[in-house]
């Protein structure tokens, strides 16, 4: 969707005789407002024949099963529910001269008991039958402002399907806060303790929750300017994507590392990479991959002799970052990451769903050792399925909104993304704050060296380690 006030530039031609100016939703039983001012520089022209040069505005039936299927644009205008011309008159703009036309309605409403999209075109149909000049269709620029109506008569900036999201994204943050409220409370645990010393998986966990949090703080900062001006913080909204898309990184670098052997001592994993991997075949790049996710730490410092394992690393970081940039070039007005509507979205759900067959290569790979106790291996078995649904919901809940109707797509997406994330990230909080006795995982991991058992596993020297004052921070 456009911005709710938003300028830009329509180019008609006999080519491209419509432009769509923009949608947006009405809720039920209200009437929206649209206001849209056009200029055109004198200096560069004027539209000298405007008779058939209107906007027209489609429901969105209208438009998805007919209008936007059709091949003329004489035939798209005749789905239109409301069409109103266009008139130039002269005019000035600061210092400029210009040709200017002024078109509103307050006759936005939905078309039945529901929330109804609009879709909103200006077109000159005659372009397409007839020639016209370059100097008779000079460009034009717009600005427009939509409104929805309230129950109680009034207007506000918000489109229909956009309103209650202020209500998730503080649901989003009381369960983010109350899980980092866990998370600090192992650390300091684990500062204070005796040994003071704390794995730098929780750490890890502990920064996606407050990503997690930033991320929902920057769109209710950017939502809470949206409703005065329609236009938002534009900063505060790109802040929102790239918290999303960096907490999006660490969770599947956490699930991919610990499903890989991270955090479990060497007598448990297969330290020799052509060993116990035959779902791998022989031994390849891929081999080499899972054999060195299982210490990142060492991986990293490996990068610049091409390992494989700091090469993902680094590039999962980089890709989030790279697509949730390049999502916000589709000209929405709130975070859409994880969006089908535009290429960004598509390749989020592509790169998820690749990293989720290295999630799975590995974890089979430790499962399957010959290594792996017979007690850890229906752990694995239930980390692999609840691993695997993470990196499949994104897909899963994207298609399921793609089938609804448009102002349906974007709460959908945003409460099935919400929840799936806030369900992966008290995964791992369990994960890793959970004793001894939480499962046979917990038993064995080297996440707290107060475990006496990790000394039978042959785990109690050679760990690579941070120091900061008295604490250390095991990195492996």
């Amino acid at each position: 969707m456009s911005a709710k006030v938003s300028s830009g530039k329509a180019i008609l031609s006999g080519e491209n005789s419509e432009a769509l100016i923009t949608k947006f939703a009405i809720s039920a039983q209200t009437t929206g407002f649209f206001d849209i001012k056009i200029t055109i520089p004198t200096s560069t022209g004027m539209y000298t024949d405007e008779r058939y040069l209107k906007l027209h505005f489609f429901a969105e039936k209208a438009w998805t099963q007919k209008a936007s299927m059709a091949s003329t644009c004489h035939e798209k205008v005749r789905h239109a529910t409301m069409a109103l011309p266009v008139t130039f008159n002269y005019g000035q703009e600061g210092k400029e001269q210009v040709w200017v036309a002024n078109v509103q309605t307050h006759d936005l409403r939905a078309t039945e008991n529901s929330i109804t999209y609009w879709y909103i075109t200006l077109d000159d149909c005659s372009l397409e039958v007839s020639y016209h000049s370059k100097k008779d269709i000079p460009d034009m620029n717009y600005h427009y402002i939509i409104k929805n109506g309230t129950r109680n008569g009034g207007l506000t900036h918000f489109s229909a399907d956009e309103l209650g999201m202020n209500k998730l994204h503080l649901a989003q943050i009381f369960v983010s806060a109350c899980l980092l409220i866990c998370v600090a409370i192992k650390l300091f645990k684990a500062i204070f303790s005796k040994n003071g010393q704390i794995h730098i998986a929780l750490i890890t966990v502990g920064f996606a929750l407050y990503l997690d949090i930033l991320s929902c703080l920057s769109e209710l900062i950017h939502a809470g300017y949206y409703s005065v001006n329609g236009i938002g913080i534009y900063s505060f909204d790109c802040l929102a994507s790239h918290f999303e898309a960096q907490c999006d990184a660490l969770i599947a670098l956490i699930l991919i590392l610990v499903g890989s052997g991270w955090t479990l001592p060497s007598a448990v994993v297969v330290k020799n990479s052509d060993q116990n991997m035959s779902l791998l075949g022989t031994s390849t790049m891929v081999q080499r991959l899972v054999a060195s996710l299982r210490s990142p730490s060492l991986a990293l410092q490996q990068l610049k002799n091409g390992n494989p394992a700091s090469i993902l690393l680094l590039s999962v970081f980089i890709v989030h970052a790279i697509l949730a940039q390049w999502g916000r070039t589709f000209d929405e007005e709130f975070d859409s990451f994880h969006a089908l509507d535009h290429t960004a979205g598509k390749a989020v759900v592509v790169f998820r769903f690749l990293l989720g067959i290295v999630f799975l290569v590995g974890a089979a790979s430790i499962r399957n050792s010959g290594k792996c106790p017979p007690s850890l291996r229906p752990f694995l078995a239930k980390f692999q399925i609840v691993g695997l649904s993470w990196f499949i919901s994104l897909p899963f809940v994207t298609m399921v909104a793609s089938t609804l109707p448009n102002y349906r797509k974007h709460v959908t997406m945003a409460c099935g993304a919400a929840m799936v994330q806030a369900c992966s990230l008290a995964s791992l909080v369990w994960l890793f704050c959970g004793d001894s006795s939480a499962s046979v995982y917990h038993r064995m991991n080297t996440l707290s060296r107060d475990n006496t058992s990790l000394e039978n596993l042959g785990d109690t020297s050679g760990s690579r380690m941070w120091k900061i004052g008295k604490t250390k921070i095991r990195l492996d």
